[in-house]
């Protein structure tokens, strides 16, 4: 392992989450046994529909299984 990037198996961006419904998968990068590289920066180039605050959600999950969510306010 030469960073902590290593320990991380998916990502997943859900750009326009909201608590009430189920997380959408809007982006996702994930490494396989053939294929172990993982993307850093998504390259969605996801455009919001209108002007205004959103909130996205990122999911990681790791080499152990363990999933991670965070949300994040941003400017559509």
């Amino acid at each position: 392992m030469k960073s902590g990037f290593d320990f991380i198996d998916f990502r997943a961006i859900d750009f326009n989450w909201q608590p009430s419904n189920p997380f959408l998968y809007d982006w996702q990068d994930y490494r396989t046994r053939k294929d172990r590289s993982l993307k850093i920066i998504s390259d969605a180039g996801y455009e919001y529909p209108a002007p205004g605050k959103y909130t996205a959600c990122v999911k990681v999950v790791d080499i152990f299984g363990c999933d991670t969510s965070i949300t994040l306010e941003v400017e559509g």
